[in-house]
Protein backbone atom coordinates (compact mmCIF):
# COMPACT_ATOMS: atom_id res chain seq x y z
CA UNK A 1 0.00 0.00 0.00
CA UNK A 2 3.09 2.46 1.09
CA UNK A 3 4.76 1.44 -2.43
CA UNK A 4 1.21 2.53 -4.17
CA UNK A 5 1.21 5.79 -2.43
CA UNK A 6 4.36 6.68 -2.78
CA UNK A 7 4.19 5.87 -6.70
CA UNK A 8 1.24 8.07 -7.09
CA UNK A 9 3.04 10.47 -4.85
CA UNK A 10 6.00 10.76 -7.54
CA UNK A 11 3.93 10.85 -10.55
CA UNK A 12 1.82 13.68 -9.09
CA UNK A 13 4.85 15.33 -8.52
CA UNK A 14 6.57 14.65 -11.76
CA UNK A 15 3.34 15.71 -13.61
CA UNK A 16 3.60 19.09 -11.83
CA UNK A 17 7.00 19.65 -12.55
CA UNK A 18 6.28 19.17 -15.84
CA UNK A 19 3.24 21.63 -15.21
CA UNK A 20 5.34 24.55 -13.93
CA UNK A 21 8.27 23.98 -16.79
CA UNK A 22 5.42 24.31 -19.64
CA UNK A 23 4.00 27.27 -17.74
CA UNK A 24 7.30 28.94 -17.28
CA UNK A 25 8.33 28.73 -20.69
CA UNK A 26 5.17 30.15 -22.01
CA UNK A 27 4.81 33.10 -19.88
CA UNK A 28 8.49 33.74 -20.78
CA UNK A 29 9.20 37.04 -22.92
CA UNK A 30 10.41 35.76 -26.60
CA UNK A 31 12.27 38.90 -28.05
CA UNK A 32 8.51 40.55 -29.77
CA UNK A 33 6.83 40.56 -26.26
CA UNK A 34 10.31 41.97 -24.82
CA UNK A 35 10.40 45.17 -27.27
CA UNK A 36 6.40 45.45 -27.14
CA UNK A 37 6.11 45.63 -23.06
CA UNK A 38 9.59 47.65 -22.68
CA UNK A 39 8.55 50.32 -25.63
CA UNK A 40 5.21 50.99 -24.15
CA UNK A 41 7.43 51.88 -20.85
CA UNK A 42 9.65 53.68 -22.01
CA UNK A 43 10.16 57.66 -21.56
CA UNK A 44 11.55 58.40 -24.24
CA UNK A 45 8.44 56.99 -26.36
CA UNK A 46 6.16 57.72 -23.67
CA UNK A 47 7.61 62.28 -24.26
CA UNK A 48 7.60 61.37 -28.02
CA UNK A 49 3.54 60.60 -27.80
CA UNK A 50 2.90 63.06 -25.18
CA UNK A 51 4.07 65.19 -28.43
CA UNK A 52 1.68 64.04 -31.11
CA UNK A 53 -1.25 64.10 -28.61
CA UNK A 54 -0.66 67.54 -28.59
CA UNK A 55 -0.06 67.97 -32.28
CA UNK A 56 -3.72 65.79 -32.45
CA UNK A 57 -5.00 68.55 -29.99
CA UNK A 58 -4.00 71.46 -32.50
CA UNK A 59 -5.63 69.66 -35.49
CA UNK A 60 -8.26 69.33 -33.33
CA UNK A 61 -8.60 73.20 -32.77
CA UNK A 62 -7.95 74.37 -36.08
CA UNK A 63 -10.46 72.45 -37.50
CA UNK A 64 -12.88 74.32 -34.88
CA UNK A 65 -11.32 77.59 -35.64
CA UNK A 66 -12.41 76.78 -39.16
CA UNK A 67 -16.10 77.08 -39.23
CA UNK A 68 -15.40 80.62 -37.88
CA UNK A 69 -11.90 81.98 -39.85
CA UNK A 70 -11.72 79.43 -42.58
CA UNK A 71 -8.34 78.72 -43.78
CA UNK A 72 -7.47 75.91 -45.93
CA UNK A 73 -3.49 76.39 -45.74
CA UNK A 74 -3.30 76.85 -42.45
CA UNK A 75 -5.63 73.51 -41.84
CA UNK A 76 -3.20 71.76 -44.26
CA UNK A 77 -0.50 73.02 -41.62
CA UNK A 78 -1.74 70.93 -39.02
CA UNK A 79 -2.04 68.58 -40.65
CA UNK A 80 1.32 68.35 -41.45
CA UNK A 81 2.30 69.19 -38.11
CA UNK A 82 0.36 65.84 -36.83
CA UNK A 83 2.19 63.63 -39.48
CA UNK A 84 5.74 65.12 -38.63
CA UNK A 85 4.65 64.29 -34.80
CA UNK A 86 4.11 60.60 -36.19
CA UNK A 87 6.86 60.38 -37.61
CA UNK A 88 8.72 61.51 -35.01
CA UNK A 89 7.14 59.13 -32.53
CA UNK A 90 8.51 55.93 -35.24
CA UNK A 91 11.90 57.61 -35.05
CA UNK A 92 11.58 57.40 -31.41
CA UNK A 93 10.78 53.68 -30.96
CA UNK A 94 13.13 52.77 -33.81
CA UNK A 95 15.96 54.05 -32.24
CA UNK A 96 14.97 52.80 -28.75
CA UNK A 97 14.51 49.67 -30.54
CA UNK A 98 18.32 49.59 -31.18
CA UNK A 99 19.43 50.01 -27.65
CA UNK A 100 16.39 47.66 -26.37
CA UNK A 101 17.58 44.83 -28.72
CA UNK A 102 21.58 45.30 -27.38
CA UNK A 103 20.33 44.41 -23.78
CA UNK A 104 18.56 41.69 -25.16
CA UNK A 105 21.25 39.84 -27.18
CA UNK A 106 24.10 41.01 -24.17
CA UNK A 107 22.21 39.22 -21.68
CA UNK A 108 22.00 36.22 -23.85
CA UNK A 109 25.88 36.70 -24.72
CA UNK A 110 26.53 36.66 -20.85
CA UNK A 111 24.53 33.64 -20.14
CA UNK A 112 25.53 31.75 -22.75
CA UNK A 113 29.41 32.28 -21.45
CA UNK A 114 28.87 31.58 -18.11
CA UNK A 115 27.21 27.85 -19.31
CA UNK A 116 31.34 27.60 -21.54
CA UNK A 117 33.24 28.87 -18.61
CA UNK A 118 31.68 26.20 -16.11
CA UNK A 119 32.15 23.82 -18.38
CA UNK A 120 35.67 24.21 -18.97
CA UNK A 121 36.49 24.96 -15.08
CA UNK A 122 35.16 21.30 -14.77
CA UNK A 123 37.89 20.18 -17.24
CA UNK A 124 40.63 21.96 -16.34
CA UNK A 125 40.08 20.70 -12.62
CA UNK A 126 40.23 16.85 -14.22
CA UNK A 127 43.17 18.33 -16.22
CA UNK A 128 44.91 19.82 -12.86
CA UNK A 129 44.07 15.88 -11.07
CA UNK A 130 45.97 14.09 -14.28
CA UNK A 131 48.76 16.68 -13.88
CA UNK A 132 49.18 16.41 -10.13
CA UNK A 133 49.32 12.60 -10.12
CA UNK A 134 52.00 12.57 -12.89
CA UNK A 135 54.07 15.38 -11.23
CA UNK A 136 53.92 13.09 -7.65
CA UNK A 137 55.11 10.22 -9.93
CA UNK A 138 58.16 12.57 -11.12
CA UNK A 139 56.94 12.19 -15.07
CA UNK A 140 56.09 16.16 -14.85
CA UNK A 141 58.24 18.89 -13.37
CA UNK A 142 56.73 22.18 -11.14
CA UNK A 143 56.18 24.34 -13.49
CA UNK A 144 53.36 21.97 -15.10
CA UNK A 145 51.51 22.06 -11.85
CA UNK A 146 51.75 25.65 -11.49
CA UNK A 147 50.66 26.29 -15.37
CA UNK A 148 47.67 24.14 -14.36
CA UNK A 149 46.74 26.08 -11.57
CA UNK A 150 47.33 29.17 -12.85
CA UNK A 151 44.70 27.94 -15.87
CA UNK A 152 42.26 26.57 -13.21
CA UNK A 153 42.10 30.50 -11.47
CA UNK A 154 41.57 32.20 -14.84
CA UNK A 155 38.73 30.13 -15.62
CA UNK A 156 37.39 30.48 -12.28
CA UNK A 157 37.79 33.98 -13.04
CA UNK A 158 36.49 34.32 -16.50
CA UNK A 159 33.37 32.90 -14.43
CA UNK A 160 33.44 34.81 -12.03
CA UNK A 161 33.21 37.96 -14.27
CA UNK A 162 30.55 36.46 -16.45
CA UNK A 163 27.99 35.61 -13.87
CA UNK A 164 28.41 39.52 -13.01
CA UNK A 165 28.36 40.51 -16.90
CA UNK A 166 24.92 38.53 -16.77
CA UNK A 167 24.12 40.01 -13.62
CA UNK A 168 24.24 43.61 -15.65
CA UNK A 169 22.69 42.56 -18.39
CA UNK A 170 20.13 41.10 -16.59
CA UNK A 171 19.97 44.24 -14.35
CA UNK A 172 19.63 46.74 -18.24
CA UNK A 173 16.49 44.10 -19.36
CA UNK A 174 14.75 44.38 -16.48
CA UNK A 175 15.13 48.58 -16.14
CA UNK A 176 13.61 48.16 -19.75
CA UNK A 177 10.73 46.54 -18.24
CA UNK A 178 10.22 48.20 -15.79
CA UNK A 179 10.89 45.35 -13.19
CA UNK A 180 11.87 45.06 -9.57
CA UNK A 181 15.04 44.25 -8.51
CA UNK A 182 13.79 40.75 -6.57
CA UNK A 183 11.18 39.89 -9.46
CA UNK A 184 12.48 36.96 -11.22
CA UNK A 185 13.39 37.65 -15.12
CA UNK A 186 12.37 35.04 -17.67
CA UNK A 187 13.28 35.23 -21.31
CA UNK A 188 12.50 32.75 -24.64
CA UNK A 189 15.57 32.98 -26.93
CA UNK A 190 14.59 30.58 -29.64
CA UNK A 191 17.90 29.66 -30.90
CA UNK A 192 16.89 27.01 -32.79
CA UNK A 193 13.91 29.04 -34.92
CA UNK A 194 16.10 32.19 -35.48
CA UNK A 195 18.87 29.90 -37.02
CA UNK A 196 15.80 30.25 -40.17
CA UNK A 197 16.23 33.70 -39.66
CA UNK A 198 18.77 35.10 -42.98
CA UNK A 199 19.03 37.90 -44.67
CA UNK A 200 17.52 37.36 -48.13
CA UNK A 201 18.01 40.59 -49.89
CA UNK A 202 20.85 41.77 -51.58
CA UNK A 203 22.16 45.35 -50.89
CA UNK A 204 20.46 46.84 -54.12
CA UNK A 205 17.16 45.43 -52.10
CA UNK A 206 18.01 46.89 -49.12
CA UNK A 207 18.48 50.54 -50.16
CA UNK A 208 14.88 49.69 -51.79
CA UNK A 209 13.34 48.77 -48.87
CA UNK A 210 15.38 51.78 -46.20
CA UNK A 211 14.23 54.52 -48.80
CA UNK A 212 10.70 53.35 -49.07
CA UNK A 213 10.26 52.08 -45.06
CA UNK A 214 12.45 54.34 -43.50
CA UNK A 215 10.48 56.69 -40.90
CA UNK A 216 13.34 59.55 -41.76
CA UNK A 217 12.73 59.76 -45.32
CA UNK A 218 8.59 60.39 -44.60
CA UNK A 219 9.81 62.53 -42.08
CA UNK A 220 11.54 65.05 -44.46
CA UNK A 221 9.59 64.62 -47.26
CA UNK A 222 6.19 65.57 -44.84
CA UNK A 223 8.45 68.30 -43.56
CA UNK A 224 9.07 69.39 -47.54
CA UNK A 225 5.91 70.02 -47.82
CA UNK A 226 4.94 72.00 -44.48
CA UNK A 227 7.83 74.46 -46.22
CA UNK A 228 5.44 74.27 -49.25
CA UNK A 229 2.91 75.23 -47.13
CA UNK A 230 4.42 78.16 -45.02
CA UNK A 231 6.14 79.44 -48.52
CA UNK A 232 2.75 79.56 -49.91
CA UNK A 233 1.27 81.29 -47.01
CA UNK A 234 4.19 83.74 -46.88
CA UNK A 235 3.96 84.80 -50.36
CA UNK A 236 0.41 86.34 -50.00
CA UNK A 237 -0.09 89.98 -49.93
CA UNK A 238 -0.05 90.55 -46.49
CA UNK A 239 3.34 89.66 -46.22
CA UNK A 240 6.50 90.94 -46.46
CA UNK A 241 9.39 90.59 -49.25
CA UNK A 242 11.80 89.38 -46.38
CA UNK A 243 9.12 86.76 -44.87
CA UNK A 244 8.75 85.61 -48.43
CA UNK A 245 12.44 84.76 -48.71
CA UNK A 246 13.14 83.04 -45.94
CA UNK A 247 10.22 80.54 -46.45
CA UNK A 248 11.44 79.78 -49.84
CA UNK A 249 14.97 79.58 -48.45
CA UNK A 250 13.40 77.42 -45.95
CA UNK A 251 12.03 75.42 -48.38
CA UNK A 252 15.14 74.81 -49.83
CA UNK A 253 16.67 73.82 -46.93
CA UNK A 254 14.17 70.90 -46.79
CA UNK A 255 14.77 69.85 -50.08
CA UNK A 256 18.45 69.29 -49.57
CA UNK A 257 17.88 68.24 -45.82
CA UNK A 258 15.89 65.28 -47.42
CA UNK A 259 18.52 64.39 -50.35
CA UNK A 260 21.15 64.22 -47.04
CA UNK A 261 19.02 62.07 -45.27
CA UNK A 262 18.19 59.36 -48.44
CA UNK A 263 22.37 59.88 -48.94
CA UNK A 264 22.85 58.75 -44.68
CA UNK A 265 20.37 56.43 -44.96
CA UNK A 266 22.04 54.77 -48.03
CA UNK A 267 25.23 55.04 -46.22
CA UNK A 268 24.11 53.80 -42.60
CA UNK A 269 22.35 50.33 -44.64
CA UNK A 270 25.67 49.56 -46.42
CA UNK A 271 27.77 49.97 -43.40
CA UNK A 272 25.17 47.35 -41.17
CA UNK A 273 25.12 45.13 -44.31
CA UNK A 274 29.24 45.03 -43.89
CA UNK A 275 29.11 44.18 -40.61
CA UNK A 276 26.38 41.49 -41.50
CA UNK A 277 28.95 39.86 -43.37
CA UNK A 278 31.78 40.17 -41.12
CA UNK A 279 29.70 38.07 -38.51
CA UNK A 280 29.01 35.67 -40.88
CA UNK A 281 32.87 35.46 -41.70
CA UNK A 282 33.56 35.63 -38.01
CA UNK A 283 31.42 32.24 -37.39
CA UNK A 284 32.83 30.52 -40.13
CA UNK A 285 36.61 31.15 -38.85
CA UNK A 286 35.85 29.91 -35.00
CA UNK A 287 33.97 27.36 -36.67
CA UNK A 288 37.48 26.62 -38.42
CA UNK A 289 39.45 27.15 -35.03
CA UNK A 290 37.18 24.65 -33.18
CA UNK A 291 37.42 21.99 -35.32
CA UNK A 292 41.29 22.21 -35.69
CA UNK A 293 41.60 22.73 -31.84
CA UNK A 294 39.63 19.53 -31.14
CA UNK A 295 41.65 17.23 -33.32
CA UNK A 296 45.37 19.07 -31.96
CA UNK A 297 43.73 18.30 -28.23
CA UNK A 298 42.57 14.37 -29.40
CA UNK A 299 46.34 14.12 -30.54
CA UNK A 300 48.10 15.66 -27.66
CA UNK A 301 45.91 14.06 -24.86
CA UNK A 302 47.30 10.49 -26.47
CA UNK A 303 50.70 12.06 -26.14
CA UNK A 304 50.06 13.26 -22.86
CA UNK A 305 49.09 9.79 -21.74
CA UNK A 306 52.15 8.35 -23.09
CA UNK A 307 54.22 11.33 -21.54
CA UNK A 308 55.63 12.46 -24.78
CA UNK A 309 54.63 16.12 -23.97
CA UNK A 310 54.18 18.18 -20.66
CA UNK A 311 51.25 19.54 -18.92
CA UNK A 312 51.61 22.81 -20.02
CA UNK A 313 51.51 21.76 -23.83
CA UNK A 314 48.09 20.14 -23.40
CA UNK A 315 47.33 23.08 -21.64
CA UNK A 316 47.92 25.73 -24.42
CA UNK A 317 46.00 23.36 -26.41
CA UNK A 318 42.70 23.51 -24.27
CA UNK A 319 43.14 26.99 -23.25
CA UNK A 320 43.21 27.72 -27.21
CA UNK A 321 39.96 25.81 -27.67
CA UNK A 322 38.02 26.89 -24.31
CA UNK A 323 38.90 30.57 -25.99
CA UNK A 324 37.51 29.45 -29.72
CA UNK A 325 34.17 28.65 -28.04
CA UNK A 326 34.05 31.50 -26.18
CA UNK A 327 34.58 33.61 -29.47
CA UNK A 328 32.07 31.45 -31.51
CA UNK A 329 29.16 31.35 -28.80
CA UNK A 330 29.55 35.19 -29.01
CA UNK A 331 29.93 35.42 -32.50
CA UNK A 332 26.75 33.75 -33.19
CA UNK A 333 24.84 36.26 -31.10
CA UNK A 334 26.79 39.03 -32.72
CA UNK A 335 25.11 37.01 -36.10
CA UNK A 336 21.69 37.87 -34.59
CA UNK A 337 22.30 41.08 -33.53
CA UNK A 338 23.54 42.09 -36.76
CA UNK A 339 20.91 40.90 -38.71
CA UNK A 340 18.25 42.96 -36.66
CA UNK A 341 20.50 46.10 -36.77
CA UNK A 342 20.23 45.78 -40.50
CA UNK A 343 16.88 45.20 -41.12
CA UNK A 344 16.44 48.12 -38.29
CA UNK A 345 18.56 50.52 -40.58
CA UNK A 346 16.18 49.26 -43.45
CA UNK A 347 13.19 49.83 -41.69
CA UNK A 348 11.91 46.61 -42.44
CA UNK A 349 12.68 45.38 -38.97
CA UNK A 350 8.73 44.30 -37.47
CA UNK A 351 8.23 42.25 -40.52
CA UNK A 352 12.07 40.66 -40.31
CA UNK A 353 10.98 39.84 -36.79
CA UNK A 354 8.36 37.77 -37.43
CA UNK A 355 10.63 34.42 -38.09
CA UNK A 356 8.78 32.72 -35.30
CA UNK A 357 5.65 33.21 -37.28
CA UNK A 358 7.61 31.85 -40.86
Amino acid sequence: MLKKILSIFFILTAALLITVTVSAAESALNLQVYLAQSLTKNEEVKKAEMNFEAKEIALAKEKAEQKVRPSPLLLEKAKTELEIAARNLEITKDQVTTNLINDFFNYYKAKNSIVIHQRYQKILEEELENIKEKYEQGILIKSDLMQAEVELKTAASNLKAAVNNKKRAEFKVKQNLKMELEDQLQLNFKEDILKNWQLEENLKELFQTALKKRIEVKEAEANKELQKINYRLAAKDYSSDLDEKEAKNELKNAENQLELIKDKIKLDVNDKYLDHQDSIAEIERYQKLIESFEEALRVKKLYFEEDYITGTELLETQVDLYQSEINYAHAQIDYYLSLAELYLSTGDFKEALNYENK
